[in-house]
């Protein structure tokens, strides 16, 4: 028998236990019932187990995206942290370097402070020895002891107009407020660069 015979003898086989069978289930259409649920049962296995199978995906999905999700709360919350110390640590470093600040700003105010007072006192000694020179009495109250003194003595205080040969002077209260402001404006400037040179965004 050749394979075309064979064919034909299968489809011709085929096409009349098709056609039985459908003759047997018309018979009694109970019989074409039971057939129809088997088949939706047979339907309903194989959904059930499609339906398990997307079940399982899902879930594993669902597992996937929330181990991701806690693995992104778990960086987050490590940025958080980390976000929170550098503040904590950039407001302590603030804090020193205010401090630093002004530990040198008061030890600089302070060494200005006590140059002032000493040049003020050495102006106004070397002011009084001058002027008891200008009276005719030496630095240590005797007359004619100054003459070792290095500046020249003030000139004696005179009333009136000028007389030819006088010198035009000042009283003591103009000369010790132009030493004191004098000093003072020095230093101030000394200050204001020491100021200037304390180096304010350094470590501390």
């Amino acid at each position: 028998m050749s394979a075309l015979q064979w064919l034909r003898f299968v489809s011709t086989f085929g096409l009349e236990l098709a056609v039985s069978l459908m003759r047997w289930l018309f018979e009694r259409p109970v019989r074409l019932l039971i057939l129809a649920l088997v088949l939706l049962a047979l339907w309903l296995w194989i959904g059930r187990g499609q339906a398990r199978d997307l079940a399982a995906d899902r879930r594993q999905q669902a597992d996937a995206w929330h181990g991701l999700f806690v693995e992104q709360k778990t960086e987050m919350l490590k940025f958080v942290a980390l976000v929170r110390w550098a503040r904590i640590e950039a407001a302590a470093r603030d804090r020193a370097n205010v401090e630093r600040v002004r530990t040198q700003w008061t030890a600089q105010v302070s060494e200005v402070k006590n140059a002032y007072e000493a040049d003020l006192a050495a102006a106004r000694a070397a002011v009084d020895g001058r002027m008891r020179q200008a009276s005719g009495t030496g630095a240590d109250g005797n007359p004619g002891s100054g003459g070792g003194a290095r500046m020249p003595a003030f000139p004696v205080l005179s009333t009136g107009a000028l007389r030819p040969g006088e010198a035009a002077i000042v009283d003591r209260a103009d000369i010790d407020a132009v030493t004191d402001n004098t000093l003072r404006l020095e230093h101030l400037i000394d200050a204001w660069r020491r100021a200037a040179a304390i180096d304010v965004n350094g470590q501390p």
